[in-house]
């Protein structure tokens, strides 16, 4: 087949003045001198045309046509998906990524758990001008979405398993925006029953009563807790004293502090900022959206 969708289109252009314009031109022309010299071109064009598709001469002839072009488009974004993910390229699996389930969600359902710092989780990796990037540097939306609808759905569909969906589905990995919406509209195309819907912090209380899920995509300041530059946190329980549970992707057992690099430059990170419970104000001081996850 051939694979120029600019020479498929010359084709077709030149197609359209050998059958209709030339002919247009001849008729209301035909007592100029100039006519028969466009018959002459007009019959060359044609037998050109007639004797290609006739003998399959020139795949650009017999495939330039709208059928054509889009088969051409299919072909080459297939291409591009397999220059950018060459057979082979994928050093991981997402076997054997099991949740921790550990944590209850308001309804005493269990929380499904997955922390991108596990070797098998920040093994996953997409390539761009032939650099390897790593999803624990990436991959806090996709975790959220991941604990979130595996959580809803009581099934586990691990982390990576979603990356390898949100990839398949993005032949342009590297232009592919790794956000809540973005990721979820991709999922959801395999597994249905679920909504989407950005909120007010207002509402976050009778969600999360109503077994819903919030995501907050949170930002860091100079007085950030969660984070020392940009994250998403899962809210999945209400405790007994009115706080909110977060799930946090990328949770450490040790506490951190933010390097000189990051917006919280100097703020410590707490390794037990998933055991607390926190108020709406704090994370309000860093949350930026909030997103609904529910069933339909």
């Amino acid at each position: 087949m051939c694979d120029n969708i600019i020479v498929l289109w010359l084709f077709i252009i030149l197609k359209v003045i050998a059958i209709v314009i030339l002919p247009i031109i001849i008729i209301t022309k035909r007592k100029k001198r100039f006519t028969d010299i466009l018959v002459i071109i007009d019959i060359v064009i044609l037998l050109f045309f007639l004797i290609c598709n006739l003998f399959t001469i020139n795949s650009c002839v017999y495939n330039s046509n709208i059928d054509g072009i889009k088969r051409v488009k299919n072909k080459n974004a297939i291409t591009l998906y397999n220059e950018i993910h060459p057979e082979g390229e994928l050093g991981y699996s997402s076997d054997g990524i099991d949740p921790d389930k550990n944590y209850k969600t308001i309804k005493n359902n269990d929380f499904y758990y997955f922390n991108q710092n596990k070797p098998y989780m920040n093994n996953a990796y997409y390539t761009c001008n032939n650099k390897n990037i790593y999803m624990d540097s990436f991959g806090s939306s996709i975790t959220s979405i991941s604990m979130a609808i595996s959580t809803l759905y009581d099934k586990s569909i691990n982390p990576v398993e979603i990356f390898d969906i949100y990839k398949k589905d993005n032949l342009d990995i590297c232009n592919a925006k790794f956000d809540v919406e973005s990721i979820f509209n991709s999922i959801t195309k395999r597994y249905g029953a679920l909504t989407l819907s950005q909120i007010d912090s207002t509402s976050i209380y009778n969600e999360i009563s109503n077994g819903g899920l919030v995501i907050a995509e949170v930002s860091a300041n100079e007085n950030s807790k969660l984070t020392c530059d940009s994250n998403y946190v899962v809210i999945y329980n209400i405790s007994l004293d009115g706080g909110y549970m977060l799930a946090i992707p990328n949770q450490t057992n040790y506490d951190y502090a933010c390097s000189y690099t990051s917006r919280a430059y100097g703020n410590v990170i707490k390794s037990d900022n998933m055991q607390k419970s926190w108020s709406l104000n704090e994370i309000n001081n860093e949350a930026t959206k909030y997103y609904l996850i529910k069933k339909v």
